[in-house]
């Protein structure tokens, strides 16, 4: 009995670590810098974007099994002579402690893979003064490895006054992006893109 309730809680555990684990390479970097000052520190998280559907995997499969220990059928074990009480079962080990945790880990496994569905793209007005103030640039970004990342650049950026449009492709390790240099410029650029983890590898100007 005793290794049962240890099974269960390894399961449940692993599948938490797993999911976690998957938004590791665009939270790790944000972390590092932020608090430790590691600038250019996604690139120490790269190797982990070959690693997201076994994680995903390894995720799903335990708490399949977290599934199986909590409604698969228990041997009463009762010997009393008279009727025997019902224990209060922990919450810990109870059916819907393990809904809330495949709730999480369905929901971390969204945000890893869908991450736009979570992002709020900032509504501001953009006022033109003049088509010479419009400037275009490329960067190559390194340390881009989910789609989670594209979103994490654009919407940083696009708080920046002056952002008239960015793109960006983790795939490519391009970012592009129109602005107006009146209001901003390619350094507060840079600067924003470096606080996130990410390291500026080459620049150009577009025609």
């Amino acid at each position: 009995m005793t290794r049962i309730k240890f099974n269960k809680k390894a399961s449940i555990g692993t599948a938490v670590f797993s999911a976690v684990s998957l938004k590791l390479c665009c939270w790790g970097p944000l972390l590092l810098t932020g608090i430790a000052g590691v600038s250019g520190s996604s690139v120490y998280f790269t190797w982990l974007i070959t690693l997201k559907p076994y994680l995903l995997t390894i995720a799903f499969l335990s708490l399949g099994f977290a599934f199986y220990q909590v409604y698969k059928p228990k041997k009463k074990e009762c010997r009393c002579s008279e009727n025997c009480e019902t224990d209060k079962i922990p919450f810990l080990k109870t059916k819907l402690y393990v809904w809330i945790i495949a709730v999480f880990v369905i929901i971390m496994s969204i945000i890893s893979y869908f991450p736009q569905i979570f992002y709020q793209t900032p509504k501001k007005e953009i006022i033109i003064i003049g088509k010479s103030d419009i400037d275009t640039i490329k960067l190559n970004i390194g340390g881009m490895t989910c789609a989670g990342c594209e979103e994490n650049i654009n919407n940083s950026v696009k708080k920046l006054d002056g952002i008239l449009k960015i793109h960006t492709s983790y795939k490519n390790g391009i970012s592009e992006i129109i602005f107006d240099k009146s209001k901003t410029n390619i350094t507060k650029i840079e600067e924003v893109i470096k606080s996130k983890g990410y390291t500026i590898e080459q620049k150009k100007h577009s025609p």
